[in-house]
């Protein structure tokens, strides 16, 4: 699945890091680049915070400011009220039309409606915008599930008329922008179904996994995808928001459905020394990867046996950690505290997660 931007396609399945304040800690824009990363997901409500929607459109727009050419997607700040409010409710309320923000470092509040949240990713200059919606945890009671799912229409509804006036007022050259609907009903499938045709039926044309992906166990909700599948027009594209396991990329695309996936999950391991390896060489030719299939591995580099590796982290990585370096001299870097040894370790694993997107995008995925 192809999606259009002005900032050229976007191509599904695939992945792409969360650079939540702009940036992708540790790497810049060219580093990205070269491993392959097709776009960004940059987070709304943290640049309204700081530095601010009017020094981001001083400085250009959300493309310049961070110096990226390709695709942008702008989340909208549904998953703080799940982080901040729903743990810990002195951080704000999530009203019926409105959610007020708190923010724990004690700043001035944040109001944030389906309309403000549009408009501020028109601001921004996204290329995909996600509209706002209240998201629950898997373990939610039932109420509160449906209430959340009520607000999340009411809300994208909202956010569509919204969205259909900004493109109205404004001219721009090559294909407009794309709104994203998350689809809320926690582990509950006939109200993820309910959830999923109400926004069918409100306008919306591409789709999101709200809520949190994991169970309460820690295993994907892999049932409730398969409902998304089962509902959504084949045509319509779906972000797979949050979820960055490679073995989850694999299963979620072994259900037919090409999906856009986020996760800090490869970015953060790499900053805690935990990077991902192939257990045999991607092939161009080959078969659809199994999920399931254990087809990867986690190397822990602070192992006291990588000390005097001479090997690279991974033969089949071209990446610039594995083209020039051993997994001695990364032990090495980690254990005096160098900086460039988090700049290697993430780009290593950004570029195993951008050959899995390629080998999903050949051949697709299938169940062990």
């Amino acid at each position: 699945m192809e999606i259009s931007t002005a900032h050229g396609p976007l191509r599904a399945p695939c992945y792409i890091p969360d650079a939540t304040r702009g940036f992708v800690r540790s790497v810049d824009a060219s580093d990205l680049e070269a491993v392959g990363i097709p776009a960004l997901m940059i987070n709304a409500y943290h640049l309204m915070t700081r530095p601010g929607i009017r020094v981001v459109q001083r400085l250009g727009g959300l493309h310049a400011f961070a110096g990226w050419r390709g695709p942008i997607v702008t989340d909208s700040g549904g998953f703080q009220v799940f982080s901040l409010i729903r743990q810990n409710p002195k951080h704000g309320q999530i009203r019926d039309h409105e959610i007020v923000f708190r923010p724990p470092d004690g700043k001035d509040k944040l109001i944030l409606t389906p309309e403000k949240v549009v408009q501020t990713q028109f601001r921004l200059g996204a290329d995909v915008m996600v509209a706002l919606d209240d998201c629950t945890g898997p373990e939610a009671p039932a109420p509160e599930q449906r209430r959340a799912v009520d607000r999340t229409v009411a809300w994208a509804r909202r956010a569509r008329e919204e969205f259909e006036r900004q493109l109205a007022q404004r001219r721009s050259e090559g294909p407009p922008p794309l709104l994203v609907a998350p689809i809320q009903g926690g582990n509950d499938a006939a109200l993820r179904r309910h959830c999923a045709q109400a926004l069918i039926d409100a306008g919306l044309h591409a789709f999101g996994f709200g809520g949190w992906p994991l169970d309460e166990e820690g295993a994907l909700q892999l049932e409730m995808f398969a409902v998304l599948h089962e509902v959504l027009p084949p045509e319509a594209p779906l972000f797979a928001l949050g979820v960055g396991k490679p073995d989850h990329l694999a299963a979620i695309t072994a259900l037919g459905r090409p999906a856009v996936f986020d996760c800090s999950l490869p970015t953060r391991d790499a900053r805690h020394h935990r990077l991902y390896c192939f257990r045999d060489a991607p092939d161009p030719e080959g078969a659809p990867v199994v999920a399931g299939s254990n087809f990867y591995e986690r190397l822990y580099i602070l192992d006291k046996k990588h000390a005097t590796d001479p090997e690279p982290i991974s033969p089949y990585c071209d990446a610039l950690c594995c083209r020039r370096y051993s997994r001695g001299y990364l032990h090495h870097l980690f254990k005096c505290e160098d900086p460039l040894a988090l700049r290697l370790a993430t780009l290593h694993n950004l570029r195993f997660y951008t050959q899995l997107s390629d080998q999903l995008q050949r051949h697709g995925a299938t169940t062990g």
